[in-house]
């Protein structure tokens, strides 16, 4: 029976009429499995719709490809359909393509369920296949060929499954079109071979039970066949799974090997349930991994994260990261960053994955870097920044309680000096030094900021009157009257001390320490070593320095200095030199004294281009001249201090056309005392280059002598503070006496300076002094008239000659 079932099956299958049939319904059963992948594959529809829409287009294809089946086997039966047979084949057949369609759309997918999925759409379609044709033949009995029934169920099985399983694939285009392809051949397979495993019509009632044919019921041999289909398969599929888990195994264990050589503590939970966890974070909270599975996720916290990172927010959501601390070994409080987002884990289920950093060295390095920038990182007192936030709280305790407050605004006298003589590093422990004895006489309530350079500022949170702040005062300036022990040597500084009281001088930070600052400058002014109370008009004084600053800039910019010219004359009456003398008629102050903005240029070093402007014009006025007349120019501390000083000088007489010998420059003692060895080599580099150099205000120092013997001078300037007294002080004509004696010993030129009496003059003239400069003989002159007055000395000199010149002819 079985050679003459499959004799009549391939007979079937190539018959023409059949192929034309069968081909109509293969590209029916095509489109039909084309939608059904398309209902099962697509996410615009709910799980309840996606299963009827499968089970709908599954019953159509497999009932319509049934019945092409027969219908072209057995034309006798066309359009014959048994009823209610066919309705209940159709039920059953929808009702089993709904059940592999919930076997393929459960979450948890795995082979096993799409084997199940395939089988129950294999056991649907051909349930009602030999449903249908049992109905047919009754009451006769259906034989049927048990081996081709089984391979009917298994291949249909197969091709179902392979239909399911590529549909899952995760290639962009291809699941849909194969899986299309597949389920269109079960849906012509199955009635093919369950039409091909019986007998012919004719041959049913005649016969005879044989070892291979049998005739139990059919829906027996189906749910057989299906079972040991269902059997084989599972076999398969659990030979793959068990491939496949140890595949997962291995990858699982790599992974689990990444996660612990991460240096961050990964967690995942499902809402506060800790489901696994990395080795970093069993390390970090000193934990194994079945207690932290035991444990909710907060309470691994100090405070939890927010609930906003556990509720997730979908795969793509990343949240901002949480600063928080995580309860070390020891409930240790370890600060953390912790960074959370949603992931399917393993089970296909979402899961929260908290990655826990440590950033206890990044919190030390901003801790660190937050100090920096309030303290000074020489003393570690705190900084400007760090002041004016306590000031500012001072400030409103002050306000609101109705104390009073005091700033102590210091500045130290001599540490430049300090600086230069004994290096920068010498400073530095001075400045710390200095800052622990100050810090030795405040209270704890009192708090002490540098500012910068050697500037510091002291705030007193509450005192009671004036005088606490002023008693504190007078004890700093004597806190530093001990020397302070640097490199092997002695040094002594001193400090200046403004004191501005809150709320009284105001009420803001700024102007706290603006009043505090005036009024220091004002200690600075007084002498240094001063304690000076802020009090109202200072800053009237401060605001006319800093305008007469700005107008001093304005004017050297603008050209608008000039210079006057103050003759010097020889003991016989013959002008031998002027000097120049830098003269300022402000165009709404009138003419300024260079006492008021030659010390104010010094301060600002405005100095250099005014002085080196005063040089390049003098000499150029000078080299109009007579060649028997010079030009005597001064020079400031701070210019003789450049380094470039002698090639200024020479670049001038090449520009002027002046000859060196013309030119003579006055230094002073102060100069010569910042640094005695470049002074020295200075003058005697501008000797060398012709350039008269002259000590003036001679007599005032402390180391007169000593400069004299150590310097080459052409000339020494007496002071006019002693020319004024030699009338009537024997004490001081003494004095310049033996100038003028020393000096001549020495073979230097003498000049008296501040000559205004005829006496004084006389007495002068009388003991050889060689040159004379005063308001009695010629006072400063604008340029016009000292170029008149040498022309005038040009041509008495020469009348002189030619009188003289006469004589010796005669």
């Amino acid at each position: 029976m079985k050679d003459r079932c499959m004799e009549r099956l391939f007979t079937f299958l190539l018959s023409e009429q059949h192929a034309m049939s069968h081909l109509t319904v293969t590209v029916f059963a095509f489109l039909c499995g084309t939608f059904a992948i398309r209902f099962l594959a697509s996410a615009r529809f709910r799980l309840k719709t996606q299963i009827i829409l499968f089970g709908i287009a599954i019953t159509i294809a497999g009932l319509t490809s049934f019945f092409d089946t027969l219908w072209s086997s057995y034309p006798y039966l066309s359009w014959h359909i048994p009823e209610p047979t066919t309705a209940i084949a159709a039920v059953v057949m929808f009702a089993m393509a709904c059940v592999s369609a919930y076997f393929y759309l459960c979450p948890k997918r795995t082979i096993k369920t799409v084997i199940l999925a395939g089988c129950a759409l294999a056991f649907g379609l051909s349930f009602s296949a030999f449903t249908i044709l049992v109905s047919i033949v009754k009451p006769f009995v259906l034989a049927y060929d048990l081996s081709a029934v089984l391979s009917v169920m298994v291949l249909g099985s197969t091709l179902c499954g392979f239909a399911f399983w590529e549909l899952g694939s995760p290639a962009a285009s291809r699941p849909r079109f194969f899986a299309s392809i597949l389920l269109a051949l079960t849906l012509t397979v199955l009635p093919l071979g369950s039409m091909g495993s019986v007998l012919p019509f004719g041959e049913w009632m005649t016969v005879i039970q044989t070892p291979d044919s049998a005739s139990f019921s059919p829906i027996g041999v189906i749910a057989l066949s299906e079972f040991i289909a269902i059997i084989f398969l599972v076999g398969i599929a659990s030979f793959l799974d068990v491939r496949v888990a140890v595949a997962q195994q291995r990858e699982g264990e790599r992974i689990r090997h990444l996660a612990d050589g991460t240096f961050e503590g990964l967690l995942i939970c499902r809402g506060t349930e800790i489901i696994d966890a990395n080795q970093r974070i069993q390390e970090m909270t000193g934990l194994d991994l079945t207690t932290l599975r035991h444990r909710d996720m907060p309470d691994l916290f100090v405070t939890p994260p927010s609930q906003q990172m556990l509720s997730g927010g979908g795969s793509a959501a990343l949240f901002a990261p949480e600063q928080l601390e995580l309860i070390g070994p020891g409930k240790r409080r370890i600060p953390v960053e912790v960074l959370t987002r949603e992931m399917a884990y393993v089970d296909g289920q979402p899961a929260a994955v908290l990655a826990v950093r440590d950033i206890t060295e990044r919190k030390a390095a901003e801790e660190h870097i937050r100090y920096l920038a309030l303290h000074d990182s020489l003393t570690s007192l705190p900084n400007r920044r760090g002041l004016e936030m306590v000031l500012s709280q001072v400030i409103e305790t002050s306000r609101q309680s109705g104390v009073q407050s005091a700033i102590l605004g210091l500045d130290l006298d001599g540490f430049k000096a300090v600086n230069d003589t004994l290096g920068h590093h010498a400073g530095d422990i001075l400045l710390k030094e200095v800052a622990a004895r100050f810090q030795k006489q405040l209270r704890d309530s009192d708090y002490l900021a540098r500012l910068g350079g050697d500037e510091f500022i002291i705030i007193l949170r509450t005192i009671r009157t004036k005088d606490d702040a002023l008693q504190l005062a007078k004890r700093l300036l004597a806190c530093l009257w001990q020397p302070f022990k640097l490199s092997g040597h002695d040094a002594y500084v001193g400090v200046s001390i403004g004191v501005a009281i809150s709320p009284r001088d105001g009420d803001s930070a700024q102007m706290l320490l603006k009043c505090a600052d005036i009024a220091m400058y004002q200690a600075k002014l007084h002498g240094k070593g001063q304690v000076c109370e802020f009090a109202a008009g200072m800053d009237a004084d401060l605001r006319e320095r800093h305008d007469l600053e700005l107008d001093l800039r304005g004017a050297l910019s603008r050209g608008e200095l000039t210079i006057y010219y103050q003759p010097l004359f020889s003991s016989a009456g013959k002008i031998t030199a002027f000097e120049a003398l830098a003269r300022w008629p402000h165009p709404e102050r009138g003419m300024i004294p260079p006492d008021r903005f030659i010390p104010l240029a010094e301060e600002t070093g405005l100095i250099v281009p005014l002085g080196e402007w005063v040089l390049r014009k003098a000499c150029t006025v000078a080299a109009t001249w007579s060649s028997d007349i010079s030009i005597a120019v001064n020079l400031s501390p701070t210019q003789f201090q450049r380094i470039d000083l002698v090639e200024m000088v020479s670049s001038v007489l090449k520009e002027t056309g002046l000859e060196p010998c013309r030119l003579e420059l006055e230094v002073t003692e102060s100069l010569l005392m910042e640094d005695m060895e470049k002074a020295l080599a200075l003058v005697t580099d501008l000797r060398k280059r012709g350039v008269r150099v002259a000590l003036d205000d001679f007599g005032t120092g402390y180391s007169s002598l000593a400069y004299l013997h150590n310097f080459p001078f052409d000339k020494v300037k007496v002071d006019r503070t002693f020319i004024n007294k030699i009338t009537n002080d024997p004490n001081a004509w003494t004095i310049v006496e033996s100038i003028i004696v020393m000096s001549h010993k020495l073979k230097l030129r003498v000049t008296a300076e501040g000559i205004e009496t005829g006496a004084q003059l006389s007495l002068l003239q009388g003991h050889g002094c060689d040159e004379m400069q005063g308001f009695l003989l010629g006072r400063p002159m604008p340029e016009t008239d000292a170029s008149r007055m040498a022309e005038n000395e040009s041509k008495t000199a020469r009348k002189d000659h030619i009188t003289v010149v006469q004589d010796i002819n005669a």
